[in-house]
């Protein structure tokens, strides 16, 4: 999998350029393609699934802070998941 930075949840509210980009340049050029969408609202899974971690029950004997599930509109920065990697992350409905 590319390498992601940002991660959109759901239907937000605000558009994910909005949020993560300085302007439409920046947005086409660099942050387009370091985002990744999805349904999924447990972020261990997310985690997973992009490769980050190789299990949840790693993140559970790791990282339990991580052990939450997203439910709520919200957009979370800096979001740290490991000791070189933050993540942004935007959550819709």
């Amino acid at each position: 999998m590319a390498y992601v930075e940002n991660i959109v949840i759901g239907t937000p509210i605000a558009e994910p350029p909005q949020m993560f980009a300085s302007d439409e340049d920046d947005w086409n050029k660099v942050e387009a393609e370091k985002t990744y969408y999805t349904d999924e609202r447990f972020l261990p899974r997310i985690l997973v699934d992009l490769g980050i971690y190789p299990s949840i029950s790693e993140i559970r004997r790791n990282k339990p802070q991580l052990m939450v599930s997203l439910d709520k509109m919200d957009f979370i920065s800096n979001l740290k998941v490991s000791k070189k990697r933050k993540l942004w992350i935007l959550i819709g409905e």
